[in-house]
């Protein structure tokens, strides 16, 4: 896993900010959570409420997955799903 990626240390763009594997603090959660209504919450899943982009017709989101090291990124994912969008 990467290092922990704090809401605190954070400037600029988050896509640049945070890569895949990164960890992040539970100010980041909150984050994803409160921006705006969440695209998907659940026990295992967050992800931003606005698109990201379009990858083959379909929106993706910047998402975190839960893991047991905690709320990692997960890149920008298709609706409800954990793995990176080709």
């Amino acid at each position: 896993m990467t290092n922990l990626k704090t809401y605190e240390n954070w400037k600029g763009d988050l896509h640049k900010y945070l890569e895949v594997g990164d960890v992040v603090d539970q100010e980041m959660v909150n984050h994803f959570l409160n921006v705006m209504p969440p695209a998907c919450h659940t026990s295992g899943c967050i992800q931003i409420g606005e698109p990201y982009n379009h990858i083959n017709g379909k929106a993706v989101f910047a998402t975190l997955k839960r893991t047991e090291f905690g709320w990692v990124y997960a890149g920008h994912c298709y609706r409800g799903e954990v793995c990176e969008a080709i």
